[in-house]
């Protein structure tokens, strides 16, 4: 039925008048508040506030429309990149999410071993030991935070600093590292099978932590040798910068000292390399060997391993038994093959352990060391230096008979004193003994160490007051005093040999301590029997006397006989020639007249101590040496010998020095002796190298 337009009308909501509305507006709001009065409002007011009312809801429309078309368009863009990321580039996009790469890892190589002069199982000095070692990347270690809580809690002797520290992970972020994030880094060596059981069969606790078998080093004869040997330790950044390119990375162990250090680049080897596969997240997904790593060559020395514990033995023995009456700090034995410079033996004493430094020496440890008496990392056969004394005139007497100054049957009226210098600075200078032996050869003057006699080739090599010749200075060059011994061992000391030159050099570097710059004729008279300034090393002093004794051809000491490669081909070390020394018969044969009789002549300063050798198959010849060192200080007692059978040229020399002990015959010649009944009773091992 057809509505008329009124009814259509009538049918609609009616209309609210504005008073109707305020009404229902003032419902809503509440009543007005009691107590307060109410303005009145014009006619005029109340039609400017409806037309506010009006206007603000006119906006508040608008601006809802505007956000609803907003929102809408953000979720059509969104479902627009889904649409694309989904079906029109799904397939790339999966494919991104699944690719790999792959990484070339350093793999480290297997140090080479250290064998004395036999080269068997027994012999072996320095090896590896098969050890656990546990490894976290850096990725994981931010991925999973709580894992390196866990690690610090099992693992002894680990904390969270060192942990973050090996990872390169400071405050929580990532710095610059050797390694890729996905790379296993270290963090803990040495770990127990028990520890590496507990990671394996918790593996939600240890996300990404593997346990490796890796390799460290090992000293299996303890203390024997130990300075020689040396250790291996941390390399350092500024040694990594220096080997950048070689196969070092931040946890590689490196020589420190000794002959790991001298032949480190030899012992080191050569780095594999793995391919590790990686995913997107950093992860290692798999690994492949490509290229194995080639283990470092074998070094065999020409130390003979029960000569050396001989050595040691007598050495140590000897100064703690010292110490009972007198210092003795420190000492040192040296056993050289007298024709070629091999080392057969080198002691040092206080020593230590190398397995301190494995996997690494603690800082309590180290500073032990460094303050216990003695201070045993010191190689006191090749550091340093001490005044030689007596057995420093060898080199003044070969110079005496070599320019002619005497010969072997000059005489010399040895009344117990020696008047040095002029009126009215006139020096009365003494024999140790102020005995007088009246006319007496240069033989007797070695065998009775008679200083009278040498006091006086002093002086008649230095006639005039100041400056001075340097005869005996130049043959002490060419015995090796002075110079670097060129040992295969590193911080081998040149020491020095007092000279004019030596004195202005002194005054010029620290005037207060040497104010006299001037070398005068006394102290030309000081260095003609082993005082003054000169400086010599314990192997400094056999390399002279082994040069002595081949005839006048000095060889460089040598600790090394070969190195064998993993694929067997052998680097043999030959003799190395430095130099050599005239001793004609005139003057070889009187001097050496006078070390036989050192240790065969009961006048001899060390006949005592060899009364009973057997001198008819064996012959032995040496010096005894005291040097003083400093005022109201027990002097440095050295005694050098060399030997062996009598149908043969001298074969062993050996030296040995002990510190603030008293006279070389009452200090470091009972050890000589000990050394030579054991090379009379066992010789040495024979060289064997294989092939």
């Amino acid at each position: 039925m057809r509505r008329s337009r009124n009814s259509l009308r009538r049918s609609r909501r009616p209309r609210l008048s504005r008073r109707s509305l305020s009404k229902r507006l003032r419902r809503i709001r509440g009543p007005k508040p009691t107590g307060t009065l109410s303005p009145v409002r014009s006619a005029s007011t109340r039609r400017r506030s409806s037309v506010f009312e009006e206007q603000h809801d006119a906006r508040l429309g608008l601006r809802i429309g505007v956000g609803a078309v907003v929102v809408v368009g953000l979720f059509a863009t969104l479902g627009v990149r889904l649409f694309d990321l989904q079906v029109v580039h799904g397939a790339t996009a999966n494919g991104l999410a699944r690719q790999t790469v792959l990484k070339d890892v350093e793999v480290p190589a297997l140090r080479g071993e250290i064998f004395a002069r036999s080269s068997t199982p027994r012999d072996l000095l320095a090896t590896n030991i098969a050890t656990w070692e546990i490894t976290l990347s850096q990725q994981n270690a931010l991925d999973h935070p709580k894992v390196v809580t866990a690690l610090a809690t099992l693992l002894p002797n680990t904390s969270l600093k060192s942990i973050y520290a090996a990872l390169s992970i400071k405050d929580g972020k990532p710095t610059v590292s050797q390694y890729e994030s996905y790379q296993p880094v270290p963090v803990a060596t040495n770990v127990s099978p028990a520890t590496v059981l507990n990671i394996e069969e918790h593996p939600q606790l240890f996300p990404g932590v593997t346990a490796e078998q890796s390799y460290v080093r090992s000293y299996p004869q303890g203390d024997l040798a130990a300075q020689a040997l040396g250790y291996v330790g941390a390399i350092s950044s500024t040694e990594l910068e220096k080997l950048q390119g070689d196969g070092y990375t931040q946890q590689s162990q490196i020589g420190q000292s000794g002959l790991e250090a001298s032949y480190e680049a030899q012992l080191h080897g050569e780095p594999g390399i793995e391919q590790v596969t990686v995913d997107p997240a950093g992860q290692a997904v798999s690994r492949n060997s490509t290229t194995p790593a080639v283990p470092g060559d074998n070094l065999y020395l020409n130390l003979d391993l029960g000569l050396e514990k001989a050595t040691s033995t007598a050495l140590a023995n000897k100064i703690n038994s010292l110490r009972a009456t007198v210092t003795a700090d420190f000492g040192a034995a040296v056993v050289l093959d007298a024709q070629t410079g091999a080392v057969l033996s080198m002691a040092s004493y206080p020593t230590y352990n190398n397995n301190l430094w494995i996997p690494f020496i603690s800082e309590n440890e180290y500073q032990t060391l460094l303050n216990e008496y003695g201070e045993p990392l010191n190689n006191y056969a090749i550091s340093g230096g001490q005044t030689p004394g007596s057995t420093f005139k060898m080199v003044t007497a070969t110079a005496a008979l070599n320019d002619g100054l005497i010969t072997g049957s000059t005489l010399y009226d040895d009344t117990g004193t020696f008047r040095e210098g002029k009126a009215p600075k006139i020096q009365i200078l003494h024999d140790d003994e102020s005995s007088a032996l009246g006319y007496i050869n240069v033989s007797t003057a070695l065998s009775q160490s008679v200083d009278t006699f040498f006091y006086n080739l002093g002086a008649r090599f230095c006639q005039q007051d100041v400056g001075c010749p340097t005869q005996i200075q130049q043959y002490a060059a060419k015995f090796g005093f002075g110079t670097d011994p060129m040992v295969d061992l590193p911080n081998a000391a040149s020491g020095q040999v007092d000279s004019p030159q030596l004195r202005l050099e002194q005054h010029r570097l620290n005037p207060s301590a040497f104010p006299n710059a001037t070398y005068f004729q006394g102290d030309n008279v000081d260095m003609a029997f082993g005082q003054g300034e000169t400086l010599v090393t314990p192997l400094q002093l056999a390399s002279a006397y082994a040069t002595f004794a081949n005839g006048g051809t000095r060889y460089a000491p040598q600790m090394a006989a070969a190195l064998v490669a993993p694929d067997g081909k052998v680097t043999k070390i030959k003799p190395k020639v430095l130099g050599h020394v005239s001793l004609p018969a005139s003057t070889a044969d009187p001097m050496l007249r006078g070390f036989e009789e050192a240790t065969q002549s009961t006048s001899g300063t060390a006949y005592a101590n060899f009364a009973g050798f057997d001198f008819t198959n064996w012959n032995i010849a040496g010096k005894t040496g005291t040097a003083t060192a400093a005022a109201n200080v027990k002097p440095v007692s050295w005694f050098v010998a060399f030997g062996g059978p009598r149908d043969r040229p001298p074969k062993y020399v050996v030296c040995v020095e002990i510190d603030k002990s008293g006279y070389g015959a009452a200090a470091a010649a009972p050890v000589a002796r000990q050394i030579f009944d054991y090379l009379y009773a066992h010789g040495i091992s024979p060289l064997k190298v294989p092939k």
